[in-house]
């Protein structure tokens, strides 16, 4: 399995649900747009790794947000354990519409 799903399922403060795994849990995963001087797979890893705790915390608030059911620690070390990085260089924006960013 994996260690975020491990998480995700041993803190489920529903016991009685069914168990995700892991293909489920990648059934739909987070994007996101990186600064345009990220431009290699090490580049995107780095950036992560920079940006580690806001990630985590935006991927556990998704799952629970009961933040006493997160980590007591977490950031670089614990987003390496988790996740790992994928780059592509080429997103399509196939709507006639302004891409609006929502407030974190």
């Amino acid at each position: 399995m994996s260690a975020y799903v491990d998480w995700v399922n041993d803190v489920d403060p529903y016991p009685d649900s069914e168990p995700l795994t892991l293909g489920q849990v990648r059934e739909d995963c987070l994007v996101y747009l990186v600064p345009e001087e990220v431009e290699t797979d090490t580049h995107a890893s780095i950036w992560a790794l920079n940006n580690a705790e806001i990630l985590l915390e935006e991927f556990m608030h998704g799952w629970y947000q009961d933040e006493t059911l997160w980590p007591e620690k977490y950031g670089p070390n614990l987003f390496e354990k988790w996740f790992i990085v994928e780059y592509h260089s080429i997103v399509i924006d196939t709507v006639d519409e302004k891409i609006l960013k929502e407030e974190i």
